[in-house]
């Protein structure tokens, strides 16, 4: 890209060039009520032929599946299941609410590769996840308004993320005139103390960000700590909800933990995952199991939606690094395979009960029609890019100037017509 372009794309997205990633906040916060993005990532790499593009063995060659000795692949609506794990519970509850995207080639074995090309769009280095543009195109003054658990974790700088790890620790860092101790609390300072402690902090943060010798990178810096200065009195919402006992499992309890923040108004997307996904030994086994875990925690995320109320809000969009060997190593393990495929899920979408995107018998994958949704010799190959774009689209910021400052040059899929699908 020419820096000619570059710059006309940073003021489409509203980015100054001197500093380009900068962001000041102009007003008081209103509480975030939009539609809530979960990036949830199978990480290692999934078999999705025990999952959600289930595969039966070939006579006469290397077996793809144990299960498929013994069991049918299963089908609730329009969407085929392996019949393990814990799979028959998890599409019978959201199959009308499951868009599942099949054949989706990431081009690569790498774990790092295919991490960065299934949640930016792009394999090579240096494009945001969605969930960075998300956050930066619809709300990025809210101070935790992209929470990073695990997964890819690009920003580009366009914006920043908040870890909430250490449940223990939170309510400390938010309250900063008070250490939390068990069940008691402790002042630090009289509010008097506080007030001129910040009057101090202010002006000094004042001065530095007017000089004329900063580095770009030093004013971000600046502007990211002005920015957490100014919203710090909006994370008491965020205080309010936290509860006295968190989720022992750290995966749901980074989930909670992101729940909690969008529901107190302060979050637009989060990157969670799953690990253990690798299995080049003992695949069934150990696949298996992360496979109910990962169901298990899409069942937890609208639990806690719908307890709280929003679960019409809560967009899931699950996917991983790649796929696995249609075929098992000699030690019982899969290894690495370019073809994977992704799940989107919202409670009450129109474009639910469908599949796109297909495979053939050995799990290579089919090019497609981008208007008809078919299998067509001189169609596309699905890759990562249509996700994302997909995503964009979904969310309504395929056309913002930040989505444009990254351009994915996908091919428009018709994903979220309710009216066609691959057959």
């Amino acid at each position: 890209m020419k820096r000619r372009d570059f710059t006309k794309l940073l003021g489409m997205a509203g980015l100054g060039v001197t500093g380009p990633w900068t962001m000041q906040r102009t007003s008081a916060l209103e509480p975030y009520t939009g539609n809530f993005y979960i990036s949830l990532a199978a990480i290692g790499g999934w078999d999705v032929t025990s999952f959600c593009d289930p595969k039966r063995n070939i006579p006469g060659e290397r077996a793809i599946n144990t299960w498929a000795d013994s069991a049918s692949v299963e089908q609730v609506g329009n969407i085929a299941y392996a019949p393990i794990a814990n799979n028959k519970e998890f599409f019978e509850r959201f199959y009308k609410e499951m868009l599942v995207i099949n054949g989706i080639d990431t081009r690569t074995n790498s774990h790092d590769d295919g991490s960065r090309h299934t949640w930016s769009g792009r394999i090579g280095f240096g494009y945001p996840s969605f969930g960075a543009i998300a956050s930066r195109a619809i709300a990025p003054e809210l101070p935790l308004s992209l929470v990073h658990a695990s997964g890819y974790s690009e920003t580009a700088g366009i914006t920043r993320f908040s870890r909430l790890q250490n449940p223990s620790e939170i309510r400390n860092l938010i309250n900063d005139s008070q250490v939390f101790y068990g069940s008691a609390s402790y002042d630090l300072f009289e509010q008097s103390e506080l007030d001129l402690i910040n009057q101090y902090q202010n002006q000094r943060l004042d001065r530095l960000m007017s000089s004329p010798n900063l580095l770009p990178r030093q004013a971000v810096g600046m502007n990211n700590l002005y920015l957490a200065n100014s919203t710090r009195d909006d994370l008491d919402a965020f205080a309010a909800l936290l509860p006295n006992t968190f989720e022992t499992d750290s995966d749901f309890r980074a989930a909670q933990l992101a729940l909690l923040a969008y529901q107190s108004g302060l979050c637009v997307a989060t990157q969670l995952g799953v690990r253990g996904f690798d299995t080049h030994q003992a695949h069934d086994d150990n696949h298996f199991e992360y496979l109910a875990k990962l169901t298990k925690l899409v069942a937890y995320i609208f639990d806690v939606a719908e307890a709280g109320g929003f679960a019409d809000k809560v967009v899931v969009a699950m996917a991983s690094d790649f796929g696995r060997t249609p075929y098992y190593n000699s030690g019982g393990g899969k290894d690495h395979w370019p073809i994977g495929s992704a799940i989107i899920i919202q409670q009450g979408a129109g474009w639910g009960n469908r599949v796109v995107g297909a495979t053939d018998e050995e799990h290579q994958a089919y090019d497609i029609n981008p208007e008809t949704l078919q299998i067509d010799n001189n169609g596309i190959r699905l890759e990562p890019r249509h996700l994302q774009q997909a995503l964009r689209r979904l969310s309504g910021i395929d056309q913002s100037g930040i989505a444009q400052l990254f351009p994915l040059n996908a091919e428009d899929f018709d994903f979220f017509n309710p009216f066609v699908q691959t057959s």
